[in-house]
C-alpha cells in the first residue's frame, strides 16, 4: 500500500571541520563533528578552527546558541531545544551506515523542517495498489525502498521561495542507508538560506551571563490580574446567538468538531474547531472573533470564551479553533460561533463525550480525518488546538473528500508498550475502507512508525499519521458514504484497538 507516512523527525549532517589544536578534548571536538555543524556559518567554521581549549570551546558553543535564541532574555532557547529533540529522534529512527542524526534524511529535516507529506515505495512496503484489487504488488516489493518528502504551501515558500519542492531518498542496498538522490532545489543555496534564517542576533559577540537579560528583554515583575470568572459572554448579541443555536437555529454548511488528547504534561484537553466550507459563502475576512460556551448534561456552563480570531484557509475552505478543558468525564454540548465587529456571522453546535484520561492511561484517541496536515513555522504551545509542536492537523469538518484528492488520518496512542531494545513502541495497523455497497477494500496488517508527540521517546504519547492518495486508486472511488476503519496492534503489550470514522466521497 502506497501510504504517505507523515514523518515528524529531524537531524543534521555534513563533514564537520575538526579543530586544529590538540588542547581541545575529544568530547568537545565531537560537538563540532555532529549535526550542529550544518547550522554553522562559514565564519563560525573558521572561528572553530582557532579554538585552543575546552574553555574556549564552551564559550564558542554558548555564543553559537545565544545567537540563535528566538526569545533572548528568557530561560528557554526554543531553537536549541527543538534541534536537540529532532537529533534524538533521528538517532532513534534513522539508523543506517551513519548515526541517524548524520543521515541525509536528518540533514534535510533539520535544515528545512518536517515535510508536508512523505511517500514510501518499493521494498517490502505495499504500494497504493493495496487498495486496488486489480493491481499487482510483486514488482513494487522487489524495488529498492524509495522515500519522497514533499514540501508545499507556506512552509515551502518560506524555506525555498517555491510553492512545492520534493526530496527523494533511496535505500539502494537495503541496509537502511537512505541516500538523497534527487533534490528539487539547489541544496547549497537552500542550506545557506536556512543557516542564516536561524540566526536571530547576528551582532552578538558573547553569550549573556546566566541570570541576566538584556534591558530590552526585561519583563514586568508583577503579573496582570487574572480575569474575573464569568459564565456569561460579554457581548449580548453573542448570548442571543447561543440561545438560538440551542434551539436549532444554526448556520447551514458550517460544522463544529471536537477531539480529546493528552498533553505531554499529562493533562487531557479538548480542541474545538468551527469549519466553514467554501459552499457556506463566508469569506476569509468575514470574522474577527470566535465565541462560544460549553455546558454539561445539566445545562451548567463550564467554559465561556470570546476572543479575537481570524479564519485560516485550508484547501479552499476556512476554519478557526481553540481549546477547552472540562472538569470530569461525561457528556457536554458546545456552541461555537464566529463574529465580525460584534455581530454573529455563523453559529453551530457539537455534542462532546469526554473521557478525561489520566496521564498514565492506556488507549487511543478518536480517528481524525483531514485533507490538510502540514508543518507550522514555529512550534505551538502545549494543548494548542490540533497542533503538536510544529505539526498541524486540520480536521475536515464536513468529512467530505474529493475522490481525486487525499485522505489523511491521525490517531493519538497513549502509553503504548515500549520495546526495551529500541526504547520505542512497536505498533502495527490495518486499514479497511467500507464503501456504500458495504464492499470492503482492505490493506494488510503492517508495521507503523509511531511519532512521539511529547518530543521524546519512551513512555508517553505517540501518533499514527498517514495519508491515502485517493487520486491514485484505480478505479477512483465512486461518490457516496464510506467508513475508514483502523485496527491498531501493540505488539509489546499484545493489546489492540479499533477506531473508525464515516466520511463522504465526492466525484
Amino acid at each position: 500500500m502506497k501510504v504517505r507516512n507523515l514523518v515528524i523527525a529531524v537531524a543534521l549532517v555534513v563533514a564537520a571541520a575538526a579543530p586544529g589544536v590538540a588542547q581541545v578534548s575529544a568530547a568537545k571536538a565531537e560537538w563540532a563533528k555532529g549535526p550542529v555543524q550544518f547550522l554553522m556559518t562559514s565564519d563560525e567554521k573558521a572561528a572553530w578552527q582557532k579554538v585552543t581549549s575546552d574553555a574556549d570551546a564552551e564559550a564558542f558553543a554558548a555564543l553559537f546558541w545565544a545567537r540563535r535564541d528566538p526569545t533572548p532574555g528568557t530561560p528557554q532557547n526554543e531553537l536549541r531545544e527543538d534541534f536537540e529533540v529532532k537529533v534524538k529522534y533521528a538517532d532513534q529512527n534513522f539508523k543506517g551506515r551513519l548515526r541517524g542524526a548524520l543521515s541525509d534524511r536528518g540533514k534535510v529535516l533539520i535544515l528545512f523542517g518536517s515535510p508536508s507529506k512523505a511517500t514510501r515505495q518499493g521494498g517490502k512496503q505495499q504500494s497504493a495498489a493495496a487498495f486496488d484489487e486489480d493491481s499487482p504488488t510483486s514488482q513494487a516489493q522487489q524495488e529498492p525502498v524509495r522515500v519522497t518528502w514533499l514540501y508545499e504551501g507556506d512552509a515551502a515558500q518560506q524555506a525555498f521561495g517555491l510553492p512545492r519542492v520534493t526530496f527523494t531518498f533511496v535505500d539502494q542496498l537495503g541496509n537502511g542507508d537512505y541516500r538523497l538522490t534527487n533534490a528539487g532545489v539547489d541544496m547549497s543555496s537552500a542550506q545557506q538560506k536556512a543557516v542564516i534564517a536561524a540566526i536571530t542576533q547576528p551582532a552578538l559577540t558573547s553569550a549573556p551571563v546566566a541570570g541576566q537579560m538584556p534591558a530590552a528583554a526585561q519583563r514586568p515583575t508583577t503579573a496582570p490580574a487574572p480575569a474575573t470568572p464569568s459564565d456569561v459572554l460579554k457581548t449580548a448579541a453573542f448570548e442571543s446567538a447561543v440561545a438560538e443555536a440551542k434551539e436549532g437555529k444554526v448556520a447551514k454548511n458550517v460544522n463544529a468538531l471536537f477531539a480529546e488528547f493528552v498533553s505531554p504534561n499529562g493533562e487531557s484537553y479538548i480542541p474545538l474547531q468551527i469549519y466553514v466550507p467554501a459552499s457556506a459563502g463566508i469569506g476569509a475576512d468575514a470574522a474577527d472573533t470566535i465565541f462560544g460556551v460549553v455546558e454539561d448534561a445539566n445545562g451548567k456552563r463550564i467554559a465561556v470564551f470570546e476572543e479575537p480570531a481570524k479564519l485560516t484557509a485550508s484547501k479552499g475552505d476556512f476554519f478557526a479553533d481553540r481549546t477547552v478543558l472540562v472538569p470530569a468525564a461525561g457528556k457536554y454540548t458546545a456552541v461555537v460561533g464566529l463574529a465580525k465587529g460584534g455581530a454573529p456571522v455563523a453559529v453551530t453546535t457539537v455534542s462532546i463525550e469526554a473521557a478525561t484520561p489520566a496521564a498514565d492511561a492506556v488507549g487511543v484517541s478518536k480517528l481524525i480525518l483531514s485533507d490538510n496536515i502540514y508543518e507550522l513555522a514555529t512550534a505551538e504551545p502545549v494543548k494548542a488546538p490540533f497542533a503538536f509542536g510544529k505539526l498541524k492537523i486540520v480536521p475536515k469538518g464536513n468529512l467530505s473528500f474529493a475522490n481525486n484528492g487525499e485522505l489523511g488520518y491521525f490517531v493519538e496512542v497513549n502509553n503504548p508498550g515500549i520495546d526495551t531494545a529500541s526504547n520505542l513502541p512497536k505498533l502495527q495497523y490495518k486499514l479497511d475502507l467500507v464503501g456504500p455497497d458495504k464492499k470492503t477494500i482492505s490493506a494488510p496488517l503492517t508495521d507503523v512508525q509511531a511519532l512521539p508527540l511529547s518530543g521524546s521517546v519512551g513512555p508517553g504519547h505517540y501518533a499514527i499519521v498517514s495519508t491515502i492518495p485517493l487520486g491514485e486508486m484505480k478505479p477512483l472511488l465512486k461518490a457516496g458514504d464510506y467508513t475508514l476503519k483502523m485496527k491498531i496492534v501493540d505488539t509489546v503489550t499484545k493489546q489492540s484497538y479499533t477506531v473508525e470514522q464515516p466520511f463522504k466521497i465526492t466525484g
